[in-house]
């Protein structure tokens, strides 16, 4: 004897015939940013057509999910009734996903304008013309060194793409006018540290190249000019870029790397980069960490989704004594914060 819900959709079903950008402009007017959407009046919600998931930065709790999770969200239903919802929605042609419109908007996302490296190479070359090929900047370095501002391949290490959005024309204009340069000495992109008055502290070589005259080379990620001697002014990276954005958010995620902290700039995400949580971090980091969360900021955690992500989240819970904080990546996903950050934008 047949079962009366033989011909009942399962649970995935519902969830995987049910489009939720259609379900999404329900509850908002919605805004198209890259390869995804955000709610005009709360951008905290975003959402991956492509993969059909949403995420909420706004949340203590981060949440996220289906469209089944969205409808619990913003309807602060139960699940049962949440499922009585999607199922009215399944049998409405205006809210089923429709494989031509996925296959439309993956073929958008790939024709979308891009800005390559090679354009900003032109850029930076362009720009040397004007100052005579040389553009020194201020750095307090016994060696009186010489930093010149170029473009080149080298950069897609430090994005980890061979090509940008043509939206992020002016953050990528700010970081290489303000943060970025290139170290000759080890032909590889160079990192600006600034101090809290904006006086340059130090230079950090990323994904350095041997010098020829180098008989010893152990592959270093980073190398520092001069970490030893920042002074007592300095309390992270980027701090004056990272400020504004986290007040108009009202959350700040911290997390490791300051190639990291880069790309959160780019992309306009609040973040932290500890430049190491396997070093001591500082009283004074984690006092000013903490200020943000007595005012109602949200703390995130954002450690690679691997094992040593995992060993460097519980060693920032256990120096700052935030033990209820939470990490975003699952940290069996394999996923790292720059991935997070593009995920699918070359869908």
């Amino acid at each position: 004897m047949k079962s009366s819900h033989a011909n009942e959709p399962t649970l995935e079903q519902l969830k995987q015939s049910v489009d939720i950008i259609q379900v999404a402009e329900m509850y908002g007017e919605l805004v198209k940013a890259g390869s995804s959407f955000h709610y005009k009046n709360n951008k905290s919600i975003t959402f991956k057509p492509s993969k059909q998931i949403f995420s909420d930065f706004g949340s203590g709790d981060i949440i996220g999910g289906s469209v089944l999770d969205l409808i619990m969200l913003i309807e602060n239903s139960s699940l049962s009734n949440a499922i009585i919802k999607l199922k009215e929605l399944s049998v409405l042609d205006t809210y089923i996903v429709n494989p031509a419109l996925q296959i439309k908007r993956k073929e958008e996302d790939k024709t979308a304008k891009i800005v390559d490296f090679q354009k900003l190479q032109d850029w930076g070359m362009q720009e040397l013309k004007l100052v005579g090929m040389h553009r020194p900047i201020e750095y307090q370095d016994k060696d009186n060194q010489i930093l010149h501002y170029i473009v080149a391949d080298e950069f897609e290490k430090l994005f980890e793409t061979k090509k940008l959005l043509a939206e992020y024309n002016q953050k990528i204009n700010y970081l290489f006018s303000n943060l970025i340069g290139w170290n000759k000495h080890f032909n590889c992109p160079s990192i600006i540290i600034k101090d809290d008055t904006g006086r340059i502290v130090d230079l950090i070589a990323y994904r350095p190249n041997k010098p020829k005259n180098y008989d010893k080379w152990s592959n270093p990620k980073y190398i520092y000019k001069n970490s030893h001697n920042r002074g007592e002014k300095f309390l992270y990276p980027f701090r004056k870029e990272i400020e504004p954005i986290v007040w108009r958010e009202k959350y700040l995620i911290v997390g490791e790397g300051i190639k990291n902290g880069l790309n959160a700039l780019l992309y306009s995400v609040p973040f932290i980069a500890l430049e190491s949580s396997s070093n001591k971090i500082s009283e004074e980091l984690i006092t000013y960490i903490k200020s943000y969360q007595s005012q109602g900021v949200d703390i995130i955690c954002m450690f690679d989704g691997d094992k040593a992500g995992s060993k460097a989240y519980e060693n920032f819970k256990l120096q700052s004594g935030l033990l209820n904080v939470k990490n975003f990546l699952d940290f069996e996903s394999g996923i790292d914060f720059v991935e997070y950050l593009q995920g699918g934008e070359d869908d």
